[in-house]
């Protein structure tokens, strides 16, 4: 099991929560220290579930930073996301975990959490339409709806496009330069994604 608490991450950065479960045992405990308060879930399905709760209907996901260490006997996480529950705000959540793991799975999660808190970026950039491509990918219209997106922003603003595609690092700014446009920044997220962001200057 050396590499479930590493496993843990990377599930829960691209929320497959039937794989959390896999390395979660049937009776699992969790303790949750939450900005409402404190909260204790017994059993796989409780525990995954509560984490399922917070994250699966974001429109955005990406994990921006994380850590994996060991206190003794025990597995020290935390990860920061950043994600859009909205539609339109941007916000951030960080959380710290200590593991307990079992002959096969984790047996005990404890968690602090912060709480979502809106992203200081979100304000300071003014302005920033976001285009969550998904799966979307420059063989299959991903120029195309890029195009139209970009036509609905007014002229002084930006677009923030988060794609899939490894093509997409090369060919949508490729393609916002040869409209007109200015690139001003391109992130690569752990989870694999792209921010693409793009100023519309005509």
């Amino acid at each position: 099991m050396t590499r479930t608490p590493e496993r843990f991450l990377e599930l829960l950065a691209s929320r497959d929560f039937e794989g959390l479960a896999a390395i979660v045992a049937p009776q699992a405990r969790a303790r949750f220290l939450l900005p409402h308060g404190f909260e204790e879930h017994e059993g796989r399905d409780a525990v995954v579930g509560r984490i399922q709760s917070w994250f699966a209907s974001a429109s955005v996901f990406a994990l921006i930073s994380s850590s994996a260490d060991t206190v003794g006997d025990r597995h020290r996480l935390s990860w920061r996301f950043e994600v859009v529950r909205d539609g339109t705000r941007r916000e951030v959540i960080e959380q710290l975990a200590f593991l307990d793991l079992g002959p096969d799975a984790i047996q005990q999660l404890d968690l602090l959490c912060s709480g979502f808190q809106a992203d200081s970026r979100s304000a300071a950039e003014g302005s920033d339409h976001r285009f969550d491509a998904g799966t979307l990918g420059c063989a299959d219209g991903l120029a195309q709806e890029f195009r139209r997106r970009l036509g609905e922003v007014p002229v002084g603003e930006s677009i923030s496009v988060l794609v899939r595609d490894p093509a997409a690092k090369e060919d949508l700014p490729a393609l916002a330069r040869m409209l007109g446009q200015s690139v001003t920044s391109v992130e690569a997220y752990g989870d694999g994604r792209l921010e693409i962001k793009v100023e519309r200057i005509k």
